[in-house]
């Protein structure tokens, strides 16, 4: 059965209803309408250390109550248990906050396209990110922690730190060198560590090749004075060679004209290789990329002058990475979980819809629009039955 334009027009019209219905509930169900700027900003929207230092103790303070009031854990249990996380989680949600205000600081220090938001839902969405790069390793003394494949500066609350870190220490900033400069990564992952190991193994790999050569020198020496008289008879046959190489005379120029170049330009470049429009295109794609660094680092120079309370972020980063890697091995497993909890008990606090899981809007998306489809699949094998 064909359709008329104007009801797949209909149909389409419908769908798209129930796609923006679905949208929609799951958007309010995760929270994102609910931003805590409010909570950690002065009337004037500037960031005020005190409220933010109010709402994480606020935060942790139910999650601790609600631990404490169940009857079947053990309170000492729960002491030692809050003494691991509270501090850590506290410094988490600090850093994610704190950071969350800086508009435009990821893409100044990282150079990606992340925008930073400031509802709840995004602190899980980074608590997430972080925990997925996670692994453990053997200390020098033998015991176990926690670290990151690609270090912490790359993820979200912890970007600042290296510039930051630089500023502080050199009283400049330049996001040329910032690469470089992951001050909060493991040493294995650092790029000085690279640099030594390589040099290291080289230098190892040059000495047997020093004493080799050594050897081939002495060779020769040997042969000069057994086999000297041969050595005139090899020169007389490569002057001849070159003789009939070079016959006309017009080579040699050329070949001499091409060797002096050479000698004037010592270094190669591929430049070279290219003709005058595809060399223009290929600077002027260079000194964009130029301005663009050049306006990245004078925007992020802005921010860190504007940034308030660097000292104090800077202690938080540090003390944080101290801690996640003699935590326990649990720490990362339970990380995210925590957290969730965390936020969603202060949500309710304030009669917020909390942050659902996946699994149950994921129900409620298949309820609105699965459910209709197969209502429809199966009155429509329902009519075919009643019409044989």
């Amino acid at each position: 059965m064909e359709l008329s334009k104007e009801k797949l027009e209909i149909c389409e019209k419908n769908l798209q209803s129930l796609q923006e219905a679905a949208e929609e509930l799951m958007r309010r169900m995760k929270g994102h309408d609910y931003s805590f700027r409010r909570e950690i900003t002065d009337q004037k929207g500037e960031f005020c250390p005190e409220k933010l230092h109010t709402l994480v103790e606020e935060m942790l303070s139910l999650w601790e109550e609600k631990l404490l009031a169940k009857r079947y854990i053990k309170k000492g249990w729960v002491k030692s248990y809050l003494r691991t996380r509270r501090e850590l989680y506290g410094l988490y949600l600090y850093l994610v906050m704190r950071c969350s205000l800086c508009r435009g600081g990821y893409y100044y220090a990282r150079g990606g396209e992340l925008k930073e938001r400031t509802d709840f839902a995004f602190l899980l969405e980074q608590a997430k990110w972080f925990s997925r790069g996670w692994c453990i390793t053997k200390g020098q003394d033998g015991t176990s922690q926690n670290e990151l494949y690609g270090g912490y500066d790359g993820n979200f609350g912890f970007h600042l730190y290296s510039p930051i870190n630089h500023y502080l220490t050199f009283k400049d900033l330049n996001v040329r060198i910032l690469d470089d400069d992951w001050a909060l990564s493991p040493p294995h992952l650092r790029t000085e560590y690279w640099i030594e190991n390589l040099t290291e193994e080289t230098e190892e790999a040059e000495q047997p090749e020093e004493a080799g050569e050594t050897e081939e020198t002495e060779q020769p020496e040997e042969t000069d004075e057994t086999e000297g008289t041969e050595q005139p008879e090899e020169a007389d046959e490569t002057d001849m060679d070159d003789d009939l190489f070079y016959e006309d005379g017009e080579d040699d120029d050329g070949f001499a004209d091409a060797f002096s170049d050479f000698e004037e330009d010592d270094y190669w470049s591929p430049l070279d290789e290219l003709d005058e429009e595809d060399r223009a295109a290929w600077w002027e794609a260079e000194y964009e990329q130029q301005s663009e660094l050049e306006s990245r680092n004078w925007e992020l120079l802005q921010l860190v002058l504007g940034f308030e309370g660097l000292d104090e972020y800077c202690s938080a980063c540090l003390r944080f990475v101290e801690l996640f890697r003699k935590a326990g091995t649990e720490i990362p497993r339970d990380f995210c979980r925590e957290l969730e909890e965390i936020v969603n008990l202060y949500l309710g606090q304030h009669k917020i819809a909390p942050l659902a899981d996946t699994d149950k809007a994921l129900d409620v998306h298949s309820r609105i629009c699965e459910g209709p489809l197969r209502l429809a699949k199966s009155y429509g094998r329902e009519l075919q039955w009643k019409a044989l």
